[in-house]
């Protein structure tokens, strides 16, 4: 979640275009593709203590040595490899809940653990963006190298020592494969993320083109975001019970896909671009919580390969989207990114609707 917020100023600083610096999002998003499930794989029978400290010591390591990049290629190297701990950090704290939490609870607490992503959208994008544009992009990267390892600590306290998952052979891997409900849940995360980065990618010079340059107005604009989503993932937590996941999941698509209609057509009033920014992110995090648990309900003995293979299907939207997004900043202007965006998002609805009824069958 740093890069977006840091586009404009590293694009400057850096001497490249826009879409250029968003190679940034595109590389380290298709490593993490094929990262996550190979290192789940890997690491599947280490302790969980030990592989979720690790891959957040990858990362705070990795940030400290993006600081220190003298040029786009090699920060955008460094950041592919750093970004290969959230490749394994981010499914793996779900899969744990697992070993640890009743199976009655856990759907509710899988879409609880991703309030971490909304917290993130809150505190660390808008933070990012602000912080670039005062002290520069290096003694961002830096501190959030620092916040890593707090997070580390706080690992080693709260994970339990001696969890271990089940083995990941490439018998689980064909299984999910050949698991009809489960690719079609999978192709919703795929598309899904893809609309949302169609536009998220290019955020702050969406902002600084339609609304304001200020970066004060673009972390207003990102905390408004984020703390949108963390209303949306407490609403699926407690609605996921009641309802289940595959209903949070088309209430969030409509939802983000109605705010990037408000963008398009009023984003540049200040009226508008709040009501978006609500609408497109209370449903973002509702909606990847409520997938991971909408896998692990569709086949429990299958969720560690199901959740890091959904954390591919994220990474690889975010690549697509990207690239989309670059497009139409090339073809048409900055304007049309969340138009582009909703389209792609109404497609999710309709595979989700689909993959609900393979599901039931």
């Amino acid at each position: 979640m740093l890069a977006p917020g840091l586009l404009i100023v590293l694009s400057n600083d850096l001497g490249a275009s826009v879409p250029q610096t968003a190679l940034l999002i595109t590389i380290a998003a298709i490593a993490m593709c094929f990262g996550s499930p190979i290192l789940a794989t890997l690491t599947s029978d280490i302790d969980r203590r030990t592989v979720l400290a690790g891959s957040l010591a990858l990362y705070a390591v990795g940030h400290a040595l993006c600081a220190l990049a003298p040029n786009l290629t090699v920060l955008i190297a460094v950041r592919t490899v750093t970004l290969l701990g959230a490749a394994v950090f981010t499914p793996q704290a779900a899969a744990t809940l697992g070993l640890v939490i009743a199976p009655e609870r856990r759907a509710a607490a899988i879409t609880a653990v991703f309030l971490g992503w909304s917290v993130a959208s809150v505190a660390g994008t808008p933070a990012s963006a602000w912080l670039g544009a005062h002290i520069g992009w290096r003694w961002t990267f830096a501190g959030f190298s620092l916040l890593c390892l707090i997070g580390i600590v706080w690992i080693y306290r709260v994970v339990p020592r001696g969890l271990r998952g089940v083995p990941l052979s490439r018998e689980a891997w064909f299984r999910v494969i050949r698991h009809p409900a489960l690719i079609a849940i999978l192709l919703v995360t795929a598309v899904s993320a893809s609309g949302q980065f169609t536009t998220f990618a290019y955020i702050a010079p969406f902002v600084a083109n339609t609304l304001s340059a200020s970066p004060n107005t673009l972390s207003l604009a990102l905390m408004l975001f984020g703390g949108a989503g963390v209303v949306g993932n407490l609403w699926a937590t407690r609605r996921i019970a009641a309802t289940g996941a595959a209903s949070n999941v088309n209430v969030s698509l409509i939802s983000m896909s109605l705010g990037m209609v408000t963008l398009a057509i009023i984003g540049s009033w200040w009226a508008g671009s709040i009501v978006g920014a609500i609408a497109w992110g209370a449903g973002v995090f509702a909606n990847n919580s409520s997938q991971q648990a909408r896998l692990v309900m569709a086949s429990p003995e299958l969720a560690g390969a199901s959740i890091a293979l959904n954390t591919s299907m994220i990474y690889l939207g975010q690549a697509i989207g990207t690239s989309v997004g670059g497009a139409v900043i090339a073809g048409a202007g900055y304007r049309w990114l969340p138009l582009v965006g909703a389209t792609v998002l109404m497609a999710a609805l309709a595979l989700s609707y689909r993959a609900a009824r393979k599901s039931g069958a």
